[in-house]
């Protein structure tokens, strides 16, 4: 039996005074000393010349190529792309440490996905070449090696009773998960099957596409939506492709499974899927946690381009570097049936820029040469004139200005009068993000950001970067008794990163985070600030009033009672001035 430890970071402490990290890399890399120190080329990003250092003194590692640091336990859980924990155990055997960290236990419906799709995988596997899934898949230029890659199987529509029987489930798990609908009856039959991991791996649903395409049934059959399965919040392959996305630092975003596939069968295996027609909030806190840079390849047909718009406006407020790609085909799958690697490498160097994109997009939707189009599309570029103001990527507009110069056939200073005299007469829930617009009335949500010293504080931190100095100089972790804020003033002192902060605050600290990140309006800056300041003045009063009631109620001193009176009466004086 394990010992039981008071808390992790004692397992943590015992491991490092055991496993000297010298000792252990070199297991992993070709070191060589460098002064004091180790060096080493990096196994995170490719390079020629070492820049990924060892320091013994203090038991860590650093790359200045890539920014790659930590621990023992870090480098491990990089090296070998596996969870903190299971890095842990494999470190601890290798200490020679009993260890018994007990792992939150996997929900029974996600089990039982599991063992189902090992069951589709293996019917896949087991069918003969000739059989008409396969002879799908080789028109999909699908080879067995992505078959297990892509974990892709076949429903006979026998599979869900087996599992249950085999493995003593009960048939409401089957209904929880969807695979069994109308009593005993499979979701699933005579269709290739496409698992769906959520974005920490957890097969959570699945994907079932028709294979005869005479058929009256539809595409494709998707589990319906449960707890676990929610496709708002699922990017398709990216507990998988994620550290690729890190790798080469930008994400392309594609709309279908077989996109997936298909660029990933040519390289491109920083690519990930939107499940449906929609791209969410969700998503973007999941990209924003590994990259800032997008690059969208949706089907080109009208329903991708609107997919794209969608995108642009949910990404392009985060300060998301976005660019759009065009090629020539309908969508990524046929375009990697059509062309190599390097063809489409170059149809994503040269893929152009958002504010590019929203210029084309609506000038197809109108025509430019009659006089009310005309004045319609350029409404439209007032109204996307003034988002790219309010966001404060200022940077964009004269490129955005001089495109729809050249669209129109008028000069820029004509259009930059018109974007501004326009823009200025456009309502501020006109500008916000059409998909994802705030249900809250905009006067309530300035209230509760105002009048919470935490969300004041984060949101001027957030929305506003050109604050953080200002913040820095105005305010000190003494200033705040909030243990969020104390957490957050120590993650930042670390990193600035949003991803970063995502993925090393409490759960508390995270959820805050977001709920400011999401917020779409941007109020005067400056009437935040003040609010902020004024609250804490007011926290630090009433401590100091709190104190001295305290120290009134202990004394017997009658002289130090009528001071200490006194100064409460002061104090509260103050208290009005500023409420």
């Amino acid at each position: 039996m394990g010992r039981n430890y008071d808390s992790l970071k004692k397992v943590i402490d015992e491991i490092k005074s055991k496993v000297d990290i010298v000792d252990f890399v070199n297991s992993y890399l070709s070191l060589s000393k460098s002064g004091k120190n180790y060096t080493a080329l990096c196994p995170f990003h490719a390079e020629d010349t070492p820049s990924f250092y060892i320091f013994p003194e203090t038991q860590t590692f650093h790359c200045f190529g890539c920014g790659a640091h930590g621990d023992v336990i870090t480098f491990l859980e990089k090296y070998e792309q596996i969870s903190f924990l299971d890095a842990l155990r494999k470190i601890a055997t290798y200490a020679g440490i009993e260890l018994d960290i007990t792992q939150k236990e996997e929900p029974v419906e996600i089990t039982f996905n599991e063992e189902v799709s090992k069951l589709y995988t293996s019917n896949l596997l087991n069918l003969s070449s000739n059989h008409k899934v396969w002879q799908y898949l080789k028109k999909r230029e699908i080879n067995r090696d992505l078959v297990e890659e892509f974990e892709l199987g076949f429903a006979t529509g026998q599979e869900i009773q087996k599992v249950i029987e085999d493995n003593l489930f009960d048939k409401d798990i089957a209904k929880n998960t969807g695979l069994m609908i109308n009593g005993d009856k499979e979701f699933f039959y005579n269709r290739l099957i496409i698992p769906i991991r959520n974005n920490v791996g957890e097969l959570v649903g699945f994907a079932g596409r028709q294979i005869e395409e005479e058929t009256n049934a539809p595409k494709y059959l998707n589990t319906p939506e449960n707890k676990f399965f929610k496709k708002s919040k699922i990017l398709y392959r990216y507990y998988k492709n994620k550290k690729f996305i890190k790798e080469n630092d930008f994400v392309i975003l594609v709309e279908g499974y077989f996109d997936v596939i298909s660029m990933y069968k040519l390289g491109f295996k920083n690519v990930v899927g939107i499940l449906g027609s929609s791209f969410t909030k969700d998503h973007v806190l999941e990209l924003l946690k590994v990259t800032n840079k997008v690059v969208t390849m949706y089907d080109m047909d009208e329903s991708g381009r609107k997919v794209t718009l969608s995108t642009v406006d949910a990404l392009f407020a985060k300060d998301f570097q976005i660019a759009v790609s065009k090629y020539p085909a309908k969508d990524p799958d046929e375009l990697t049936k059509k062309h190599d690697s390097k063809y489409i490498a170059e149809i994503l160097k040269s893929s152009y820029k958002f504010h590019e994109f929203i210029v084309d997009y609506y000038a197809e939707k109108y025509d430019l040469s009659n006089e009310f189009a005309l004045e319609k599309y350029l409404k439209e570029m007032s109204r996307w004139y003034k988002k790219i103001e309010d966001v404060g990527r200022i940077s964009y507009l004269q490129g955005f200005i001089e495109n729809i110069s050249s669209k129109t056939g008028k000069g820029a200073g004509y259009i930059q009068k018109i974007l501004e005299r326009t823009s200025t007469l456009i309502p501020e829930s006109s500008s916000s993000n059409e998909t994802y617009s705030q249900p809250k009335d905009t006067l309530y949500v300035e209230k509760d950001i105002r009048y919470d010293i935490v969300k004041s504080y984060l949101y001027l931190w957030i929305k506003y970067p050109q604050y953080r100095e200002i913040l820095k100089n105005h305010f000190r972790e003494e200033d705040f008794s909030n243990k969020l804020l104390k957490e957050f003033f120590t993650l930042t002192s670390q990193n600035s990163d949003i991803g970063f902060l995502l993925e090393n605050s409490s759960k508390e600290l995270s959820d805050l985070i977001v709920e400011v990140w999401k917020i779409e309006y941007f109020f005067n800056p400056e009437r935040i600030l003040s609010s902020l300041k004024e609250s804490i003045r007011r926290t630090k009063i009433n401590q100091q009033i709190e104190e001295l009631k305290k120290k009134l109620h202990e004394t017997k001193d009658l002289s130090e009672k009528t001071n200490i009176t006194s100064e409460i009466i002061q104090l509260y004086s103050k208290l009005k001035i500023i409420n």
